[in-house]
């Protein structure tokens, strides 16, 4: 990328040279299109999509690059153009998305303003929504083929940013202090003992962190000084706040260290927040903390060891009163989104760096890692973790909800019994808390799984484990909880109803229902949170609909007039 003050100077080169002769891989000049605000537009998202598949560039608008002199090719861009929607119209225009950092330039010729756009690099290949895509080679933007990408994809284990090696002395670089919290971590998650007798450039050659008496990038993340690793991965960066509002704090710290003191120092400042709750278990008293240990360490050394390290950021750690809000720079890749996340296979943008977590024992690299987050709440009835793509950051939500005594007695029954609530199962028992009912599309969405998987789930929670029972047969089929759910529930049901539907939307699905088999006022009211007269009153309105009613008092039922 190039800075203003990059541009500044090259802008002086005008005077005997044209723009064309001073682009490059990374350098592209354009003229602003007077007439067309949307061919404009159009421009920016191809030289985005073009420089991100070549691996990065910036582009100068408001340059004509066949002019030679400064004042004649330096036409500018328009003083009213908004960058932040220039921003957002390439972001939602390309897949994966992209996030261009556009800056203003003042100069003295022209309009007196052009705009530097950086795409910096990410997880190529990129397109527009539409398909289209071209690639930097040279100063061109040539058509991305079918055979350039799969070239690409093929090459994609060379571009490991943390797979490069430093070619200085490991010794000045490495640090003791960050090497005794990996052996404290892996000692808490039971080694093999031969790795922890072994010294430590036995131990950092024998998981590939030492490779001919040179430390790879992933290695200095792991193992290397604050002052080495600001110098070598200036990206590498850590924050924490603690936030009194969406604006201001109380607490702010902020660090280089590696990736092991950073963990000890954020995992050490949410302690201080994180309330415990004590369950009586006859001579034990079990303690349970608010963001229980496995899921904030998973979580932080996802951020760390997934985080983009070719763009500027830093792992942000945000506490609330009520929630912890965790960012790392880079979107999602290889095809993951906050859907499907849960179950995607494997997908690592740093994978020497996951490798040398794994082989330490301090993240598992089969994708087992996002389950334990999910499980570790779960288990306890609270909130499952929230994930969202926001810009070029990944945001990872934990909800301070309390622990659920009643949901922690049903998962220790049904162990005792020899079975297990997977992952899958526990979501949708949580969300059954908070609504009283859920069907087959809401469960597949839930548990981010396909209608047919859903349908396996629900019928297993019914048939396997009596956690749940069905209402009603053919498409309006949902589940409620059974009595023995119920019971065991009975302190945790407070119910924290969603909005309820609009009464358009209810008209709709009890009319779609109707269409299917006939129904009882008790089941309106269950599937909508009506009242007995609201049913009645629903009812009448739908008579025009063809909906009649059939016999009188408790056998009243609501049929479709075919």
């Amino acid at each position: 990328m190039i800075s203003k003050q990059d541009v500044y100077q090259l802008l002086d080169k005008l005077e005997s040279n044209i723009a064309d002769d001073l682009e490059s891989q990374t350098l592209d000049f354009k003229q602003w299109n007077k007439r067309s605000l949307d061919d404009n537009v159009k421009l920016m998202l191809k030289m985005a999509v073009c420089m991100a598949n070549g691996g990065g560039g910036s582009i100068v608008f408001g340059v004509a690059d066949k002019v030679k002199g400064r004042s004649d090719a330096i036409l500018g861009v328009p003083q009213e153009i908004d960058t932040t929607l220039l921003q957002k119209s390439i972001y939602e225009k390309t897949d994966p998305h992209l996030t261009p950092v556009f800056e203003e330039i003042t100069v003295p010729e022209g309009t007196k303003r052009l705009l530097l756009m950086n795409v910096y690099p990410g997880m190529p290949p990129y397109t527009t929504t539409d398909g289209a895509a071209t690639i930097r080679q040279g100063k061109e933007c040539i058509p991305f083929t079918g055979t350039l990408r799969r070239q690409m994809v093929g090459a994609s284990t060379e571009m490991d940013y943390t797979s490069e090696i430093i070619y200085e002395d490991w010794k000045e670089l490495f640090s003791p202090s960050a090497m005794e919290r990996i052996r404290e971590i892996m000692s808490k998650e039971r080694v093999d003992q031969t790795l922890l007798t072994l010294s430590d450039k036995d131990l950092l050659e024998s998981i590939g962190a030492l490779r001919d008496d040179f430390l790879t990038k992933g290695a200095l993340l792991l193992v290397g000084k604050p002052d080495a690793l600001s110098r070598i991965i200036p990206q590498h960066k850590w924050s924490y706040r603690k936030m009194m509002s969406d604006t201001d704090y109380t607490l702010r710290d902020d660090g280089t260290q590696s990736i092991p003191v950073a963990l000890y120092e954020l995992e050490r400042y949410i302690s201080v927040d994180n309330t415990v709750v004590t369950i009586e278990s006859g001579l034990v008293h079990p303690e349970f903390s608010t963001y229980p240990t496995i899921a904030l360490r998973e979580a932080l050394l996802n951020a760390f060891g997934h985080r983009d390290f070719r763009i500027p950021g830093t792992v942000m750690l945000k506490q609330y009163k009520d929630k912890l809000i965790l960012t790392n720079p880079g979107q999602f890749i290889g095809g993951i989104t906050e859907k499907n996340i849960l179950h995607h296979p494997p997908v690592a943008r740093n994978d020497h760096l996951m490798d040398l977590l794994d082989r330490l024992k301090l993240v598992n690299r089969s994708n087992l890692g996002v389950s334990r987050i999910y499980r570790s709440l779960l288990i306890e009835g609270k909130e499952p973790p929230v994930y969202r793509e926001v810009g070029n950051n990944i945001e990872l939500t934990f909800t301070a909800s309390p622990l659920k005594k009643g949901f922690k007695t049903i998962v220790d029954a049904l162990t005792n019994e020899g079975k297990t609530l997977d992952v899958d199962h526990l979501l949708i028992l949580q969300y059954l808390l908070r609504h009283e009912q859920i069907d087959s599309t809401v469960a597949s969405i839930v548990a981010q799984r396909s209608m047919e998987q859903a349908r396996e789930l629900l019928s297993r929670m019914n048939n396997d484990f009596n956690l749940i029972e069905p209402i009603g047969r053919g498409k309006g089929r949902y589940f409620t909880l059974t009595r023995y759910s119920y019971g065991l529930l009975e302190k945790d049901m407070k119910y924290e109803r969603q909005q309820r539907l609009d009464k358009e939307a209810i008209k709709i699905r009890v009319l779609s229902i109707l269409k299917e088999r006939d129904l009882t006022n008790k089941e309106i009211r269950q599937m909508t949170g009506l009242t007995s007269k609201q049913v009645q009153r629903l009812i009448k309105e739908l008579k025009s609909d063809g909906v009649a009613v059939i016999g009188h008092g408790a056998g009243t039922k609501y049929t479709f007039d075919k």
